[in-house]
């Protein structure tokens, strides 16, 4: 009888790697298959309740090999009710029956993404925060969405527990307390000779992107973000994201600045926002442009767009492939009022030979979006004479 070598059962179970069922049959197909097959069933592992919890704790118990499985842990609550201000109660109380998994999986130190969803910083215990911080300093990526915390410096400590960060979403993460200067820099662990590591970071725009922005400045130097997206919800100060463009330097690949509602005169004005030190990016995408209301339109048109152009002259990167722009406007007539002329001048530039640039435009007046993808890209076409001799100009629309 033929036996094939262990390498060949062991490539094959790695293409079941998402197919749950099938790899539990193998388990108990063949005890050599077991290992390879919990591998892929136990790589993430996401907590819900309390009984969830107490079951993951007795299958450890009995298979403590299961532990070394584990690379993603997400642990989640929800909400199970609204209180009298019409917010919701997070029900998360269970979540310190974690502390001991927490330090049983990071004993491993194969634990490389920590989730943390609708938590809320005053109901763990000092244990369970300790465990998380001390369980887990080896992971590369952290996701928290919908976590409150009390205070500010509460964000910045449990931040700088994972010194090997290299990926951060930062999703609807919000505080009570701002604290003063003098806190955040007393109350904040120092690791002689950590870098940071940091190489992708996401904020969205119901969280504060000011103090995870400074918080990268204040970090030890030798900056490394590749990826940068977020929405500036406090556009009244944009010195801080300036500061982080320019930090970030040559090593930034993928840029997504999206602008939202409201933005203040005096913060386009100062203009902090500058793309010159960004040599190496090669992805550059604008989003929140939104010429829809009649209150914000004169104000897009003869700020924002301008800033945008702006931002397009200090750009110099030969690695560019990509622009894009995410429009909404009530119908195309809106368009014809924004100065094409300097855009066109800026993208058309010898350097840019080649390059993409992609319009998402969002009309609420359409019907049939065949039809209004055809009359933008027409007209879209028309103001862009000059970069439609140099590059691709694709226009896409909902």
């Amino acid at each position: 009888m033929t036996i094939l070598p262990p390498e060949l059962f062991d490539e094959t179970l790695d293409h079941l790697w998402d197919d749950p069922k099938t790899l539990q049959a193998c388990c108990l197909t063949c005890r050599s298959w077991v290992p390879t097959a919990r591998l892929h069933l136990f790589r993430t592992i996401r907590l819900s309740s309390s009984l969830s919890c107490t079951n993951f704790t007795s299958l450890l118990d009995s298979a403590p090999s299961i532990a070394w499985c584990v690379q993603k842990l997400t642990i989640s609550a929800s909400y199970c009710g609204i209180d009298g201000n019409e917010n919701a109660i997070e029900d998360d109380k269970w979540v310190n029956s974690t502390q001991s998994l927490a330090r049983c999986l990071g004993g491993y130190g194969r634990v490389n993404t920590l989730a943390l969803s609708r938590l809320r910083w005053s109901s763990l215990e000092p244990a369970t925060r300790d465990a998380f911080k001390g369980a887990f300093r080896s992971i590369k990526t952290l996701v928290l969405f919908e976590v409150h915390f009390h205070a500010s410096s509460n964000v910045l400590e449990f931040l700088d527990a994972f010194p090997e960060l290299e990926e951060l979403y930062f999703h609807a993460v919000s505080w009570e307390v701002e604290s003063d200067e003098q806190t955040l820099t007393t109350s904040r662990p120092i690791y002689p000779g950590d870098k940071m590591h940091l190489s992708y970071l996401f904020l969205d725009p119901r969280s504060s992107p000011t103090l995870v922005t400074e918080w990268i400045l204040r970090h030890p130097s030798d900056q490394k973000l590749r990826t940068i997206q977020l929405c500036w919800r406090e556009m009244d100060d944009t010195k801080a994201l300036g500061d982080l463009l320019k930090t970030s330097g040559s090593s930034l690949e993928r840029l997504r600045i999206e602008f939202p509602s409201g933005i203040p005169e005096e913060a386009v004005l100062a203009n902090h926002v500058s793309l010159a030190h960004n040599t190496s990016l090669r992805a550059l995408s604008f989003g929140g442009l939104d010429v829809s209301a009649d209150t914000s339109r004169t104000f897009f048109i003869t700020h924002i767009f301008p800033w945008i152009t702006l931002m397009l002259s200090h750009l110099h990167s030969p690695l560019l492939r990509e622009i894009t722009f995410e429009l909404e406007t009530p119908d195309s007539e809106c368009l014809r009022a924004l100065d094409w002329e300097h855009i066109d001048k800026e993208l058309s530039r010898v350097e840019f030979t080649g390059l993409t640039v992609r319009f998402y435009v969002n009309c609420l007046s359409s019907t049939s979006s065949d039809v209004v993808t055809k009359e933008m890209s027409e007209i879209i076409a028309t103001f862009l004479p000059g970069f439609k001799e140099r590059g691709n100009l694709c226009v896409s629309c909902i």
